[in-house]
């Protein structure tokens, strides 16, 4: 039984430690993290990755406008999760 809980608990520990430290948070809406996103995605490849990465961006300044703060948010971490990912050729 110990044994068991101890095995679940070095896995929770190592999963934990190899996900990257920007996966672990959430980007916070604010123009500071807008202009890096930005920046990230600008320097990508042009491909299908960037181009659903600007998509989001849009989405994301979109929503901040809107004063809609959890729905910036996710559209950040999507555009940010793209500029992470290799990009496909068009």
């Amino acid at each position: 039984m110990i044994s068991k809980v101890v095995s679940a608990a070095a896995v929770a520990a190592l999963m934990f430690a190899a996900a990257p430290a920007s996966a672990m948070k959430m980007a916070s809406c604010n123009q500071k993290n807008m202009d890096k996103a930005d920046a990230m995605l600008m320097k990508m490849p042009d491909g299908e990755n960037k181009t659903m990465g600007m998509q989001e961006m849009t989405s994301a300044k979109s929503s901040m406008s809107q004063k809609d703060m959890p729905g910036c948010q996710d559209h950040m971490n999507k555009a940010m999760k793209m500029g992470m990912m290799k990009s496909k050729k068009k």
